[in-house]
């Protein structure tokens, strides 16, 4: 997936870009992460959000998961996948 490409997709163009950041930080900045930076990185930005009131409606998650899909690779497609069925079967 392009790092920044997704983000100017036209189906995006009503959700804040303070939200399309954070994923962005979310998605990329942590894959180059070991297991042991992840923790205080998603830390540090869990708060950030928090502070910043970043939330997203389930409108907005929605279609940001059908875009994120339409720019993934395969793998990235299967990966979101499998994350997604995690949250179907709850």
């Amino acid at each position: 997936m392009e790092h920044q490409e997704w983000m100017n997709d036209v189906r995006l163009k009503n959700i804040d870009t303070k939200k399309l950041e954070f994923l962005q930080k979310l998605v990329f900045e942590s894959s180059n992460l070991t297991e042991k930076q992840k923790i205080p990185f998603l830390m540090a930005l869990a708060n950030k959000a928090q502070k910043d009131k970043v939330k997203f409606s389930r409108e907005e998650t929605l279609e940001i998961i059908e875009v994120l899909k339409d720019y993934s690779t395969q793998d990235e497609l299967q990966k979101i996948n499998s994350i997604l069925k995690v949250f179907h079967e709850r």
